[in-house]
């Protein structure tokens, strides 16, 4: 009976102990972390590590007490044990699994690693941690040894595995994610086939979050990500250039050579000059201005107007400050199609800024298409085309 009574004071100690650690200690270490400057006691408090470190002094205080107040071999004594070292191993991985919260929050805060995907990591040392606690609580409501219990989950090895195949596979492809930096968040990537195209905004143990530029979230399985393609745009990011690439399809019934009064007329345009002055030089005075008939034109090399339109929207780039001059820039024609002459404008925005880039994108285009019936073009449209 004295065992018993002798039991029941310790409890209650431990009970008290709790009590003035959970509502008097840490309220007033809540309060001090939020007076103190310092914004690391804030984290401890934010990720719980001081309540969780809190809560190991009753759990050490029964511990270390319940021999001294029961007899060896009684069944209490034997209880307090197991149930003794099943709250140290919760308190040990609760506490593992805050501090490690904190130092993923310093490592995001860090500027050099914060885009690192490190969550994924981390997540896997806690499920490893996870493990361990479970085997070692398991064999203490067993009363067997962790060895047993392990050679036991030996047997039941390929049901484990089908149950966490994408936390297994999750985990490696984490790793390779990690040490080849192929994805960070921030990145900007585009899977066509699970329709997701935006921003990484969560890299975890199975999974990666992208949220999508019409603000729905793609949830893709982070071994996906390993075992198939997809675009990642960092490059361009960091490039400081987007690139534009598109076609004018001009009408191919407005293509014709210049007449003397058209090369007059573009020769008091700037940009153009050069490249006239040149083309002249090239193929003779008389080439360019000779009025005879389109069949003795044939008889020697002249200007056309789709050359020479195609040179003035490179020289119209090249004047352009938002147009990125040390990288490719070019306006180059495709092959021939149905639907008109493809002339590419092909260069490069100063800028990876999407609202800023389509701007830039749509004052060339506006321009260049407002200037084509100076040079004789038009652009091909379906319904003016007669049957």
């Amino acid at each position: 009976m004295n065992d018993y009574y002798q039991f029941a004071i310790l409890s209650a100690v431990v009970v008290a102990v709790y009590a003035f650690l959970y509502f008097v200690v840490h309220p007033l270490a809540k309060w001090i972390a939020i007076k103190t400057p310092n914004k690391f006691d804030d984290l401890l408090v934010k990720k719980k590590v001081i309540s969780r470190a809190l809560f190991f002094v009753p759990v050490i205080i029964l511990v270390q007490s319940f021999p001294y107040v029961l007899a060896k071999g009684h069944w209490l004594y034997e209880f307090c044990e197991h149930i003794g070292n099943i709250l140290f191993t919760v308190a040990a991985f609760l506490l593992a699994s805050a501090v490690l919260d904190v130092i993923e929050s310093l490592n995001e805060r860090n500027v050099k690693m914060k885009l690192r995907p490190m969550r994924g990591i981390f997540q896997a040392i806690k499920l490893a941690m996870f493990c361990v606690a479970t085997i070692l609580v398991a064999s203490q409501i067993v009363n067997k040894s962790p060895v047993i219990i392990l050679s036991t989950l030996g047997a039941m090895a390929t049901v484990l595995l089908l149950v966490f195949r994408d936390s297994i596979l999750g985990l490696v492809s984490g790793i390779q994610i990690n040490l080849s930096d192929l994805l960070r968040k921030g990145d900007w990537i585009e899977i066509e086939r699970h329709h997701a195209d935006g921003s990484v905004i969560d890299i975890t143990l199975t999974s990666v979050k992208v949220r999508n530029w019409d603000n729905t979230v793609s949830v893709i399985p982070a071994y996906d990500l390993i075992t198939n393609s997809f675009r990642n745009w960092r490059g361009m990011q960091e490039s400081g250039g987007r690139r534009i690439k598109r076609s004018l399809f001009i009408d191919q019934q407005s293509i014709r050579f210049l007449t003397p009064e058209e090369i007059e007329k573009f020769m008091k345009i700037d940009v153009l000059r050069p490249y006239l002055e040149q083309k002249l030089d090239e193929i003779g005075e008389n080439s360019g201005v000779s009025e005879n008939v389109t069949v003795t034109k044939l008889n020697g090399r002249h200007l056309t107007n789709i050359g020479t339109f195609r040179a003035y929207c490179t020289a119209y780039l090249r004047s352009r400050k938002t147009i990125a001059q040390d990288m490719t820039l070019m306006t180059r024609q495709l092959a021939p199609t149905p639907t008109g002459l493809p002339l590419e404008i092909y260069a490069f925005a100063n800028t990876v800024e999407w609202i800023e880039y389509e701007n830039i994108q749509s004052d060339i285009f506006d321009f260049l298409i407002a200037s084509l019936p100076e040079f004789g073009l038009s652009l091909y449209q379906y319904a003016n085309r007669v049957p």
